[in-house]
This record gives C-alpha cells, structure tokens and sequence, in this order.
C-alpha cells in the first residue's frame, strides 16, 4: 500500500527545480510558462524577469495556478503522471526584506553558482504563492484533494466530480 498521499504529494514538490505555471492577464488571455522555484512550506517562491509575461499577470491579477509533474524519463505511464496541481494567491516580496533574504539563500543553496548571477538583476522581482489546497494525482483512481498545508488528503471519486443539475 502506497503511503500517505500527502507525503507522496510533498515528496514529488520537493523533487522537482522547476515548476510549471499558469496565468493570466487582466482581460482573461491565459499564459503558460514555467520557473525554478523554492519551497518554505507551505509557500512556494519564484523569482522572476519583469520582461516575462508571467510576471506582469502575476501583478496584474495576483493569481496563478501551478503543476508539479513527475519527470517523463521516470514514468511508468504517460497516461497517468504523477502530479500535483493548485491554485495560488500571489504576492510581491519586497527587496532585502528578511522574507527575501531568507529565501534568496534556499534558491541559492538549490541552484548554487548559476544563480549567483541572477540574484542582483534588478528586473527580477520575487513572488510569494500561497496554495488555496491542491490536487494530486499518483496514478489511475487516485486522486487526492490535499489540503494547502499538505497534512490532510481526502479521495477524489467519480461520484465527487460529477456536477449536480442546478
């Protein structure tokens, strides 16, 4: 029996440096994209360009949605890839608060050198993204709803997804 979906969940976020994001702008026009990103439960941080245009929706709208995915090179079926999804509150982290030195220390220490580089860019702005709870995904028929502090699960049936008539 698999362990508890929620350290499964846990475990696959924190495995991953990238994560993929979804935003989108103020009249609706969506984005996909990706970022590296760290994690400081149970927010996870990215650190961006202002010349991208996940960054400027992320102002604009202050929500994103995201996706932790297994790689493909370890899947044993690309019809049901582990994941985790949720949707996120965003908010600015201001420059050299303590908020964003804590956290430009973990994406140094999970990026090392390259992001030596990075760090002092003055178009690069961090957010912080907060989950509202989340979905994981482990495999056909298994599918969890996780709650934003990745402590409790609850099992997503057919019967759950189903929408009821109004």
């Amino acid at each position: 029996m698999p362990g508890k979906p929620e350290n499964s969940a846990f475990k696959l976020l924190s495995s991953r440096k990238t994560l993929i994001m979804a935003t989108a702008d103020k009249n609706g026009a969506a984005h996909v994209s990706y970022a590296p990103f760290v994690h400081r439960a149970p927010r996870v941080y990215v650190y961006t360009s202002s010349l991208s245009r996940h960054t400027r929706n992320m102002m604009e709208t202050a929500k994103a949605s995201v996706m932790f995915i297994e790689d493909e090179a370890r899947t044993k079926n690309f019809f049901a890839r582990k994941r985790f999804t949720c949707q996120c509150s965003v908010e600015l982290v201001g420059r050299e608060t303590t908020e964003w030195r804590t956290v430009m220390s973990l994406f140094k220490r999970k990026f090392g050198k390259v992001f030596d580089m990075i760090r002092p860019l003055s178009d690069f702005t961090l957010f912080c993204l907060t989950p509202d709870g989340g979905l994981y995904v482990r495999g056909f028929g298994q599918a969890f709803e996780v709650s934003a502090d990745m402590k409790n699960s609850k099992h997503v049936t057919g019967n759950s997804l189903v929408r009821k008539p109004s």
